[in-house]
């Protein structure tokens, strides 16, 4: 059978799932954010300084739907990972803040993410790794076009 890009790239996000599942349950960390709310939180902690951030501007940000965004800012209060707040300069919009719990768990996660991305590399040269992602942008761009 032959190879099929897409297939292949879901394989190994099934891969990193089962790792980062693994990982977390050893470590003991109750709570693992899907890899979307995880990209949420590294966005709002390097944000948090700058301006209030509101449900449109992830929307944006991370070119995904209301529906996706919303859901996953439900489940993310739910789990008291984030806290919706009037924004000051638009009453009719939330700004979404960090809770204490989240900046935490984004430390214990950063570390196992930076950890899981050393194993992903192992045995790839520098070479291979610029190649790698040259490709991943290209294929980016093929279905943006």
């Amino acid at each position: 059978m032959e190879k099929n890009i897409a297939n292949e790239l879901k394989k190994l996000d099934i891969e990193i799932g089962k790792k980062l599942f693994s990982i977390s349950k050893k470590n003991k960390i109750e709570t693992v954010p899907s890899p979307l709310q995880a990209r949420i939180i590294d966005f709002l902690i390097i944000n948090q300084e700058k301006e209030d951030i509101c449900q449109k501007d992830l929307e944006e940000h991370f070119n995904v739907s209301k529906a996706t965004i919303s859901g996953a800012l439900q489940i993310m209060e739910n789990n008291g990972i984030i806290k919706r707040v009037i924004a000051k300069e638009d009453a009719r919009s939330k700004k979404i803040i960090l809770t204490e719990k989240s900046k935490k768990a984004h430390k214990e996660m950063y570390i196992i993410f930076k950890n899981l991305d050393e194993e992903l590399k192992k045995g790839i040269s520098k070479e291979e790794l610029e190649i790698f992602y040259n490709i991943i942008e290209k294929l980016k761009n093929n279905l943006r076009n």
